[in-house]
C-alpha cells in the first residue's frame, strides 16, 4: 500500500466531485430508468406509511410534494454515493472524512 498519496487541492477535489456529481445525474436521468423508477415506487410507499403512522390526511398536492421531497433525496445521495465511489476507484483509497458532511 503506498503510503504517500498526494493529496489533491481543495479547488481539484471540488472540481472533481462536482464531475461526478454531473455523470451521476446523467446516469441516473438517462441509463438507470428501472434506478429511478424504484426511487419513485419507494417514495409513494413512505409517504403512505407517514399518512397511517401520523394518522393524518394529506391531500393529492402535499401528498406529491412529500413524494418529490423524498425523491429528490434519494437521486441526491446515489449522485453522492456514484461521486465518492468514483473518487475512491480513482485514487484507491476509501474516503474517510469529505470535511463538508
Amino acid at each position: 500500500m503506498n503510503t504517500k498519496r498526494k493529496i489533491p487541492d481543495k479547488s481539484d477535489f471540488e472540481k472533481m466531485i462536482k464531475t461526478y456529481l454531473r455523470q451521476g445525474k446523467n446516469k441516473l436521468l438517462n441509463e438507470f430508468t428501472g434506478t429511478r423508477e424504484a426511487m419513485g415506487n419507494i417514495a409513494s410507499d413512505k409517504v403512505k406509511e407517514f399518512i397511517k403512522v401520523m394518522d393524518v390526511g394529506l391531500d393529492e398536492a402535499e401528498r406529491e410534494y412529500m413524494r418529490e421531497l423524498i425523491v429528490s433525496g434519494m437521486y441526491q445521495s446515489f449522485c453522492y454515493g456514484y461521486s465518492i465511489g468514483k473518487i475512491e476507484a480513482k485514487n484507491e483509497n476509501r474516503i474517510l472524512d469529505l470535511g463538508f458532511i
